[in-house]
């Protein structure tokens, strides 16, 4: 697979991932089934990573992802993007994410990122895991 194509995967699985209209199970066909996510330190499987997916989309009221730099290679990536978190009170969080995607077979087989917060309450450093 060539390295536009992976870049292509990540965009298109943070559209489906933010896009609160549409069903988490949707994201299971750019994930393997053995898919793993660390993120700072934090363990998920596939299972966990819906999860997190519908807990976001409870605790939110909006989520966008500004992807500010994509390196692809082989068959790895690596990001560093920022989410825009609006809690359904309207109080926004900026996160900064450095992100490792791992690909097998034209999907993300491992994510490995740290998160930082720029902007929120120290309550928001934890959505990046959220459970």
């Amino acid at each position: 697979m060539s390295s536009t194509h992976h870049e292509q995967i990540i965009r298109e699985m943070f559209t489906t991932f933010t896009d609160f209209g549409s069903t988490p199970d949707k994201l299971l066909d750019f994930m393997t089934p053995d898919y793993r996510q660390f993120v700072d330190g934090c363990e998920m499987t596939l299972g966990d990573f819906l999860t997190h997916t519908y807990a976001l989309r409870n605790t939110l009221h909006a989520l966008k992802i500004d992807i500010q730099h994509v390196v692809c290679e082989d068959d790895k990536a690596a990001t560093v993007h920022v989410a825009r978190a609006t809690r359904r009170s309207g109080k926004q969080s900026l996160i900064k994410v450095v992100a490792f995607y791992q690909f097998r077979k034209g999907r993300i087989c491992l994510v490995d990122e740290l998160t930082h917060l720029l902007k929120g309450s120290e309550k928001d450093q934890v959505l990046g895991a959220l459970q």
